[in-house]
């Protein structure tokens, strides 16, 4: 199977949220209540199109399907996608002080693709 790691673009955003719903429901089904699932779809897992739009989020694609995400972020961002957040631009974060805390990997995956968008996130920031 040919797997492409690329930058996502706001198109792939449709695609990026499905994927994030079923990984979620998925993944969370032995520890978590449908309930509570549904509301960290609601509140916590979600598309943070500022890192689409930095250029710090990747997908990878298998067979011409979106099979996984992830990506860093610049900013001093606690957690969450669009939904979780205000309609102001996150700060960036400081270099000289937050560097160790700059990057931040949000992978949801179908399947175990991480290493392949670990390495890739991790050359955009050297």
């Amino acid at each position: 199977m040919n797997i492409t790691i690329r930058l996502a673009t706001k198109r792939d955003i449709p695609a990026i949220q499905e994927l994030i719903r079923e990984s979620v429901s998925v993944l969370s089904m032995q520890y978590y209540s449908g309930r509570q699932i549904a509301s960290a779809l609601a509140h916590v897992f979600g598309v943070d199109t500022q890192l689409i739009e930095d250029g710090t989020y990747f997908v990878a694609e298998a067979e011409k399907r979106i099979a996984g995400s992830g990506g860093w972020s610049k900013r001093k961002t606690l957690y969450g996608g669009d939904q979780s957040k205000s309609d102001k631009v996150d700060a960036l974060l400081e270099p000289a002080t937050e560097a160790a805390t700059a990057v931040q990997y949000k992978f949801y995956l179908r399947t175990s693709y991480d290493d392949r968008l670990c390495a890739a996130a991790s050359a955009e920031t050297a």
